[in-house]
């Protein structure tokens, strides 16, 4: 027992202090590591945006998400999305091989002033030509929006209509149609 005192007081009070706070440091993680969680399951990966994955972080009600349609030239309709609430937002989307005419359809009720954007990306040649434009109009409404470019490969169409009273609860309905 001399010896280890002997030991003890010949090392010096700064080692001794450094030591005292490692010892202190690995104590508290351990227990964090116990304890606290260190990378269970219930964490969301940090590789996902705001509420990927993680279907609490939204309100409202979670659908899963349908592919894009694809149709031919005239294939008709490509895709239509309904909404409802106070300033509800519709979105409809698709790609159409081979476009000739594309139309955006709107309907509102109660009948009211909406607000359209629509972008149709076209590829041609090994390149891409975007086109966009934003419109109000009262419903319900139909309307051809240009191709950016002529024989397009194909296209990329978006369409966003959302209603514009905020008085009380609406519901929207917006179409992409290709042709007439």
């Amino acid at each position: 027992m001399k010896k280890f005192v002997g030991l003890v007081t010949s090392i010096k009070p700064l080692y001794l202090a450094i030591a005292g706070v490692v010892v202190v440091l690995l104590l508290v993680g351990g227990g964090f590591l116990i304890f606290g969680g260190g990378g269970g399951d219930d964490e969301t990966d940090p590789t996902l945006g705001f509420a990927e994955g993680d279907p609490s972080g939204l309100p409202g009600q979670h659908r899963p998400q349908k592919p894009p349609p694809v149709v031919s030239g005239n294939g008709g309709l490509l895709d239509e999305a309904r909404r409802e609430g106070r300033l509800a937002v519709a979105q409809a989307r698709g790609t159409i091989n081979g476009p000739t005419v594309v139309r955006i359809r709107v309907n509102a009720a109660p009948k009211q002033t909406v607000r359209v954007n629509w972008q149709l990306g076209c590829f041609k040649d090994r390149q891409a030509v975007i086109g966009k434009d934003e419109y109000r109009t009262r419903t319900p409404d139909s309307r051809g929006i240009s191709l950016p470019v002529r024989d397009a490969k194909s296209c990329i169409v978006t369409a966003s209509a959302q209603l514009t009273r905020s008085d009380k609860v609406g519901r929207i309905k917006v179409a992409v149609i290709a042709g007439d």
